[in-house]
């Protein structure tokens, strides 16, 4: 009987070999619960030791040339799973190792970015200024540059308060389909610019 079966195990590990899928799922089903033990031995986690799992049957099929059907093939599981584990551990400790730096660089970067993206708002702001009549265009720039009040605004320019408040929604409503058309990107930073 133990003879039939070490034949079966064989000939299932030569087809893995050479490719065939329907043997790997064989393979896969027969010795998972015995990778996932190797698994949760190194981790001591059992998401960690899923993924670990998961992440050696992928490695067991890309190696599966290597495959002796001669040899112990729960050594050859064993091999495997633990150079997975250690090479797991190497990337972590690499990618602690540069996160900080990258941090740091994704921080330098991100100001930058920040900078750019204000100077690409202010200078739509200034295009979509020009597109305004040079009445609302003057409503705007008191209101927003002089700070004026719009009762103020009313009364400088001899107009009533509900017309600078049209102007000015009117000027808006502009500056916004401006900025949606050139810059969908930049529409919060336009946003931040009207309300300050």
């Amino acid at each position: 009987m133990e003879k039939l079966e070490s034949f079966k195990n064989v000939k299932l590990l030569n087809d893995v070999r050479n490719g065939d899928s329907v043997a790997f799922n064989e393979i896969y089903h027969k010795y998972r619960q015995k990778i996932y033990g190797y698994a949760h031995h190194f981790t001591r986690c059992r998401e960690a030791a899923e993924e670990l799992t998961q992440d050696t049957f992928v490695r067991l099929w890309e190696n599966r040339a290597k495959i002796d059907p001669e040899r112990n093939f729960d050594a050859f599981l064993y091999t495997l799973i633990r150079n997975n584990f250690l090479t797991t551990l190497r990337k972590k400790a690499r990618e602690k190792a540069y996160s900080h730096e990258n941090l740091k660089q994704e921080q330098s970067f991100n100001a930058i970015e920040d900078e750019l993206n204000a100077k690409e708002s202010e200078r739509l702001a200034k295009d979509a200024i020009e597109t305004f009549s040079p009445q609302v265009k003057k409503i705007y720039l008191m209101s927003r540059h002089d700070h004026h009040t719009h009762e103020e605004i009313a009364q400088l320019m001899g107009i009533s308060k509900n017309t600078v408040n049209n102007h000015l929604k009117k000027s808006l409503g502009v500056m916004r389909k401006y900025f949606r058309t050139y810059s969908p990107e930049t529409i919060l930073s336009l946003i931040a610019l009207i309300c300050c």
